[in-house]
């Protein structure tokens, strides 16, 4: 078993203190400091105030979850804003837009905000991304999507931060097998949406059951706004699944566990962490989920302050983080990164900023996952790792570690 820890913390404290930004930025290019920074949309070179915008659902079902997100950045640049700011003198604010995970919406926000940020430091939502995608390449504009999608990885606009969909897969299933809860006479199936993430997550299983022998069940796919799913549910007992990968969002968690209990059926569900809403505790599905459900995450136990992140996290929101807090964190330290390079380049422009992330390196999350490889765009490179959880309602965040920033022994997957 392969499982990557938080590593040597007096090591990255140094870096901190070395770089004024508490990540650890190896870039390729060597400067002797920051350059003069002219003035650009989103940065007023006077005020000396970098401006980053956070395109998320701030209104409707998914308010909850951005909201925390954007808790999780804002936690992030007030930690190094203390600091002084990026290079010790640039200070960041963020200039929220509400897409309300609507593309169409998305592309008007952007349209509104384009000439207060100089970028942005979050995305929510594939159909967002590919519908800004277009504008950012014709403005040479940066975003970080707020996704798992690898398909973006490789896109010269586009800055990623997680672990990708099939690595979570891959890795899960690998742990499974390690620890004999799979072998190879087991069926392990999907329940997924029928679009580029459900593939994604397809595509991880078909993987892993060729690296580990096992029988791959039916796919039974879904709409995200889906209400009923006994056929779904149907299907899969029947094939007899004892593990079905799940691709769906916290709206259909309900409806999927009241379709399972109806059915009399139990298999082990793996779901990733935005699948589970912290008001599940409090209903009559936590049981089931207790039982039955595994969920793919980031970092470890939230109340684990021994991980870097989440000691910092806690010191500034005063309380346990959220996942949903500990994502939006990561995506702050992607795009602090960036931007310290950037400023070290001498140019926060798009084209400048785009610059910055050919010339790093790697970005380090202080526990909270493994590396993101950047550089060219086509040598660019998702975390490998996966923290596994248990649904626990007593557990911060109702997710109780079982296995920290886990890789497969037999290391990432093609593409992956």
């Amino acid at each position: 078993m392969k499982i990557r820890t938080t590593g040597v913390l007096a090591v990255v404290a140094a870096t901190l203190l070395l770089t004024s930004c508490a990540v650890q930025n190896t870039g390729g290019t060597q400067t002797t400091g920051p350059q003069q920074l002219r003035s650009v949309p989103g940065f007023d070179a006077a005020k000396g105030v970098i401006h980053v915008g956070q395109m998320t659902a701030l209104s409707g079902p998914l308010a909850p979850s951005s909201n925390e997100q954007v808790a999780g950045q804002q936690a992030y640049y007030d930690h190094i804003n203390a600091s002084g700011g990026i290079a010790g003198k640039y200070k960041v604010e963020i200039v929220t837009a509400d897409n309300q995970y609507n593309p169409q919406l998305a592309v008007q926000e952007y349209q509104r905000v384009k000439d207060q940020v100089v970028m942005l430091s979050g995305v929510l939502g594939d159909p967002s991304t590919e519908a800004l995608l277009p504008i950012l390449q014709q403005n040479k504009a940066v975003a970080l999507p707020s996704t798992q999608s690898s398909r973006f990885t490789k896109d010269e606009n586009l800055g990623m931060t997680f672990t990708s969909y099939q690595s979570n897969v891959w890795n899960t299933m690998s742990y499974l097998f390690e620890h004999g809860k799979i072998t190879k006479d087991s069926i392990v199936c999907s329940m997924i949406q029928a679009d580029q993430s459900g593939q994604a997550r397809q595509d991880g299983l078909e993987y892993a059951a060729k690296q580990l022998g096992f029988t791959v069940g039916p796919k039974a796919e879904f709409a995200p706004t889906d209400a009923a799913f006994t056929a779904q549910v149907q299907t899969l007992k029947n094939a007899k699944c004892q593990v079905v990968v799940f691709g769906g969002a916290t709206n259909n968690v309900p409806n999927l566990v009241a379709a399972a209990t109806q059915l009399s059926y139990s298999p082990t569900w793996l779901a990733e962490f935005f699948a589970i809403a912290q008001s599940f505790k409090d209903t009559d599905i936590a049981g089931y989920l207790h039982d039955h459900f595994l969920i793919t995450g980031l970092a470890g136990d939230l109340d684990d302050t021994s991980i870097e992140g989440i000691k910092v996290l806690t010191e500034q929101l005063g309380k346990a983080p959220t996942m949903q807090n500990v994502y939006g964190f990561m995506q702050a330290i992607t795009a602090t990164t960036i931007l310290t390079k950037a400023v070290e380049l001498g140019d926060l422009s798009g084209p400048g900023i785009m610059k910055a992330m050919d010339a790093l390196d790697k970005v380090s999350y202080l526990g909270l996952n493994g590396d993101m490889t950047y550089g060219p765009a086509a040598d660019r490179l998702q975390p490998d790792t996966s923290s596994i959880f248990s649904y626990d309602p007593k557990a911060p965040g109702s997710l109780r570690s079982i296995a920290s920033n886990y890789v497969a022994p037999q290391g990432r997957g093609p593409g992956f």
